[in-house]
């Protein structure tokens, strides 16, 4: 699911193994919690998300675990 950002962002949460999503965030934000509460942590950092997008030293790089393959 997605989720906008007061400044343009999007955070979305993305599903893993064993009971674990990833909520990612256009800002740089990245964290692996459990499927359950994933939506609720996505919503709380979209609602008080101020940077839309990482400043160019946040980027993630090639093998960063928010890239997609």
């Amino acid at each position: 699911m997605k989720y906008f950002t007061p400044v343009g962002g999007t955070t979305e949460v993305r599903p893993r193994i064993f009971g674990k999503s990833t909520v990612i965030c256009t800002c740089g934000f990245s964290k692996t919690v459990a499927s359950g509460t994933a939506d609720r942590v996505a919503n709380n950092h979209a609602g008080s998300c101020r940077r839309g997008t990482p400043a160019s030293s946040r980027r993630g790089g090639g093998g960063s675990m928010g890239s997609r393959h």
